[in-house]
C-alpha cells in the first residue's frame, strides 16, 4: 500500500493528512500567487524531518544568494551538468537581469509531500521587477535521498516553470519624455528621435575584428579608434552601449561598412529636441546618455541602459517626473510560442511648466552679452523665478544634435566655463549688496537705532590707528545716520557696526546672515546648488585654523572678508525685503500635468521670517534712496529720467502725463542696493546690483552680477534697469559709457 507523509516546514511535529488533498501535479505548476497569502517559514531546526531540513536549506542558501551553499545540496547529476557553484549562480542571475528584478524572495508553501526516498513540495517565488512589476511563480521542488543526504533534483524550471526547455524575453515600453514649457506656454524641451549608433561587447568576435569596427565608427562619428573603444567598454558585455548619435545621411554613406561587424547596430530611440535652445539652458538642462556609474542605479527604474536621462537642469531634477515610468512584458518564449508571465504599463511622463517668463529671460540674456556673469528675476509674491541667465550661455540642441561631436567636446574644456551656472555654482563676496543683513543684525541686537548718527572724516580707525580702514568716498560723508549710511553705502558707519557687532558677540553676525538664507542651499530645483558661506569663529577656526578677530566682523559687516553668496542667495533676500519680510523658497517648477493639461500650481513655500522687523522699514527707505536720493545714492544717476506711472492699467512715461495725473498715479520706483566686491586678485571687482520694483507693490526682485569688471553702480545698475524696463514693457534705455566711482 502506498503511504505518503506530509511535513510542515517549520518548527512542529508532521501531520499525516489524506491522501487526495496531498497529490501534486505531475508536471510543473505555475501559478500567482499573492505575497499576503504565502505562510512565512522558519528556519530548519533538529526537530524537523530531514527532508525538510534540506530543502528550507536549498531555499535559504536561495535568499541569501548563497550559491556554493546552495549548490552542495544538489544531486550528483546537477552538480556534473552546472559544474559548479558559478553555474547555478549564472542561471538565477540571469533569469534575475532579464527580469529586471529589484528583490526574488523564495518561499515553501504548504508542506513537503514524501515517500520512502522522494520528496516534493511548492515553491513559490515572489518577483519584484523595475519594469513588470511584482508577480509569483510557483514551480515544484523536488528532492532525493541518495543513501547518505537529501539532494535536490534541480533544473531551470526551479526558477520559472518551463525556463528549462525555453528562455525569458522582456519587452520594454518606454513612455514618452514629457516637455518642458515657459511660463507663456512655450516649448522649452520636447520629445524627439534620434539614431543612435552602439556596440555590443560580447558580439565582437577578435581583436583584429573590433580594431577595424572601432577604425568604422571613427570615420561615421568623428571620434577616434580610441575614444570609440573607451566608451563602450565599461558598459556590461552583453549592453548595447551607445558610442554616438548619427545623422541619417551619415548613416546611410556608412552604413554598407558598418554591416560587416556583427556587434555594431544602428537605434532609433527617443530623443530631445529643443526648440529655443539658447533660452535659459542652464535653468532647462540637458539629456545624455545613461553613464558606466549609473547603470545600476537605472536598471532599478526599469532601464535597458540605452535611453536618455537628464544630466543637468531640469531635465536632470526632475528626470523621473519628466521621463515618467518603463513598462513591458515578460514573457516565457518556448517551441516557438511565447506565453506572458507578467506585463505592466508604462507610465508617460509628465509636463513640467516653468515660471521662467521668456520676455525677461531673453533681456537677463541680453543685458550679459559678452560679459562672465549671472541675473535672477525673483517673484516676491510667490517665489517663483521669472529668469536665471548666466553667461557665457551655450545652445542645449548641441547635446542632442548629431554630428557635433567636437563642439560638444569643447563646451567642457572652455576656460570660460559655459556649463557653470553662475546664479547657483557661482559663489561671490556680495559686498555691499550685505549691509542689509548688518543693518537689521545691528538694530536687531540694540547697538544702534534709527536716529543713530555716525562722522565719517574718509577714513575709519575703530581698530586701531594701525588698521585704518577708509571710505569709498575719499572726503568721506561727514554726519551721516542710519538710512542715509544705507543709501549712500557710507562703508564707516558699517565698520562701526561691525565692530559694536563683535563686542555684542563674534557670531552674532553669522547668525543674523543664516537667518537671512545665507549659507545655506535655497532648494532651487536644480542640481549642484552651492550653499555659498556665512563664516562664523567656529567655521575659521576649523577650516583656517585661526581664531576670530574683530577684523574679520569689519570685514564680514561689508560683504568681504570669508563671506560668499549666490546671486539666487541674494535674490532670496532682496525678495523678502520687498515683501515684508518672508523669506520664499525660490522655485522653478510652476507646476506638473499630464501632457497638454493645465497644471496645478504649485504654492509658495514659506522658508523663515526676516529678524529684526523693526529694521524693515529703514532698510526699505535707504533701499529706494539709492536711486531716488540726488545727493546720496549710490545707482541715482544710473536712474535718471526712469520717470513712469500706473495709468489706465498701463505703465506711462511721466513726461506724456499732466501733473495732475502724476499726482494721482502710482509711480515704478526702483529700491535698489550697489555692491562692488574685492576679488583678493588682482582683477577688477565684481559688480552687483539687487534690487526690487515697483517700491509700493513689488512684483519683481532682480540681482546682477558681473565678473571681474569693477563698480556695481556703473556696469550691474544699468543692466538691471534694462531687465526691469523689459519686465515692465517700457523702452529699453541704453547702456551709458561714463564711468563714476560710487562706492
Amino acid at each position: 500500500m502506498l503511504r505518503m507523509q506530509r511535513f510542515a516546514i517549520r518548527a512542529q511535529s508532521p501531520v499525516v493528512v489524506r491522501i487526495a488533498s496531498l497529490m501534486l501535479a505531475a508536471g510543473l505548476l505555475v501559478a500567482c500567487v499573492p505575497p499576503e497569502a504565502l505562510t512565512p517559514i522558519a528556519s530548519p531546526s533538529a526537530e524537523l524531518p530531514s527532508g525538510a531540513r534540506a530543502a528550507q536549506s536549498f531555499v535559504d542558501a536561495l535568499n541569501q544568494q548563497a550559491y556554493p551553499a546552495g549548490f552542495a545540496l544538489l544531486d550528483d547529476a546537477t552538480q556534473s551538468k552546472l559544474k559548479n557553484a558559478d553555474g547555478l549562480r549564472r542561471q538565477y542571475q540571469a533569469a534575475r537581469d532579464t527580469a529586471t528584478a529589484i528583490t526574488l524572495t523564495w518561499q515553501l508553501r504548504g508542506g513537503l509531500l514524501q515517500e520512502a526516498n522522494l520528496a516534493t513540495a511548492q515553491l513559490v517565488g515572489v518577483w519584484q521587477t523595475a519594469v513588470v512589476g511584482t508577480f509569483n511563480t510557483t514551480s515544484t521542488l523536488r528532492l532525493a535521498h541518495d543513501g547518505k543526504a537529501w539532494r535536490v533534483a534541480w533544473t531551470a524550471d526551479l526558477i520559472v516553470p518551463g525556463l528549462a526547455s525555453g528562455e525569458l524575453s522582456l519587452r520594454r515600453d518606454v513612455p514618452p519624455r514629457g516637455s518642458i514649457l515657459a511660463a507663456d506656454g512655450s516649448a522649452l524641451a520636447v520629445p524627439g528621435t534620434v539614431q543612435t549608433v552602439g556596440v555590443r561587447r560580447s558580439l565582437i568576435g577578435s581583436a583584429a575584428e573590433e580594431q577595424a569596427m572601432a577604425r568604422a565608427l571613427a570615420r561615421l562619428t568623428g571620434l577616434s579608434a580610441t575614444e570609440v573603444i573607451a566608451r563602450y567598454q565599461k558598459y556590461p558585455e552583453d549592453w548595447f552601449a551607445p558610442i554616438s548619435d548619427v545623422s541619417d545621411d551619415a548613416l546611410a554613406r556608412l552604413g554598407a561598412d558598418l554591416a560587416n561587424y556583427p556587434a555594431v547596430s544602428a537605434q532609433p530611440r527617443p530623443s530631445r529636441a529643443y526648440p529655443q535652445g539658447t533660452l535659459a539652458p542652464h535653468v532647462v538642462g540637458y539629456v545624455g546618455g545613461i553613464s558606466p556609474e549609473q547603470v545600476a542605479a537605472f536598471r532599478l527604474r526599469g532601464y535597458g541602459g540605452d535611453e536618455q536621462v537628464g544630466v543637468a537642469g531640469v531635465e536632470a531634477a526632475l528626470d523621473e517626473t519628466l521621463a515618467g515610468r518603463p513598462g513591458g512584458a515578460l514573457s516565457l518564449v518556448s517551441g516557438g510560442s511565447a506565453s506572458v508571465i507578467a506585463r505592466r504599463a508604462f507610465v508617460p511622463g509628465r509636463d513640467v511648466h516653468l515660471s521662467i517668463s521668456p520676455t525677461v529671460q531673453l533681456a537677463a540674456q541680453n543685458a550679459l552679452t559678452g560679459l562672465r556673469g549671472a541675473v535672477v528675476v525673483m517673484d516676491p509674491r510667490t517665489g517663483g523665478v521669472l529668469a536665471m541667465a548666466s553667461s557665457p550661455g551655450f545652445d542645449v540642441a548641441t547635446f542632442v544634435t548629431a554630428g557635433v561631436e567636437r563642439e560638444r567636446a569643447a563646451l567642457f574644456t572652455n576656460a570660460q566655463k559655459p556649463l557653470l551656472n553662475r546664479a547657483i555654482q557661482g559663489a561671490y563676496p556680495p559686498g555691499s549688496t550685505f549691509k542689509m543683513v548688518t543693518l537689521s543684525a545691528a538694530i536687531g541686537e540694540g547697538v544702534t537705532n534709527a536716529n543713530d548718527a555716525f562722522v565719517d572724516p574718509g577714513y575709519w580707525d575703530g581698530l586701531g590707528s594701525g588698521y585704518r580702514k577708509t571710505c569709498w568716498l575719499k572726503t568721506g560723508h561727514g554726519r551721516i545716520g542710519l538710512q542715509d549710511g544705507l543709501t549712500a553705502s557710507c562703508d564707516i558707519v558699517f565698520y562701526e557696526l561691525g565692530k559694536r557687532l563683535d563686542a555684542k558677540g563674534q557670531s552674532v553676525l553669522g547668525q543674523y546672515a543664516a537667518r537671512f538664507g545665507f549659507g545655506a542651499r535655497t532648494g532651487i530645483e536644480l542640481p549642484g546648488e552651492l550653499t555659498g558661506n556665512a563664516p562664523d569663529p567656529a567655521w575659521k577656526k576649523q577650516r583656517v585654523g585661526e581664531v576670530w578677530t574683530p577684523g574679520d566682523t569689519v570685514n564680514f559687516s561689508i560683504g568681504q572678508g570669508f563671506m560668499l553668496a549666490t546671486p539666487l542667495q541674494v535674490t532670496q533676500m532682496t525678495a523678502a525685503i520687498a515683501n515684508g519680510g518672508n523669506i520664499l523658497g525660490p522655485r522653478l517648477v510652476a507646476g506638473t500635468a499630464e501632457a497638454g493639461a493645465a497644471p496645478k500650481p504649485n504654492p509658495p513655500v514659506k522658508a523663515g521670517t526676516l529678524p529684526a522687523p523693526q529694521a524693515l522699514s529703514l532698510i526699505q527707505k535707504g533701499m529706494i534712496g539709492v536711486t531716488t536720493n540726488a545727493s546720496l545714492g549710490t545707482a541715482t544717476y544710473r536712474f535718471a529720467e526712469f520717470d513712469y506711472y500706473r495709468v489706465d492699467g498701463r505703465w506711462t512715461a511721466g513726461k506724456a502725463l499732466t501733473a495732475a495725473q502724476r499726482q494721482g498715479a502710482q509711480r515704478l520706483t526702483v529700491a535698489g542696493k550697489t555692491g562692488t566686491s574685492e576679488t583678493g586678485t588682482a582683477d577688477k571687482p565684481y559688480a552687483w546690483f539687487t534690487a526690487y520694483a515697483p517700491a509700493a507693490d513689488p512684483q519683481l526682485a532682480i540681482t546682477v552680477l558681473i565678473e571681474g569688471i569693477g563698480e556695481g553702480s556703473t556696469h550691474a545698475a544699468p543692466r538691471a534697469r534694462q531687465i526691469i524696463e523689459a519686465s515692465f514693457g517700457l523702452p529699453i534705455s541704453e547702456l551709458p559709457k561714463d564711468v563714476k566711482a560710487t562706492e
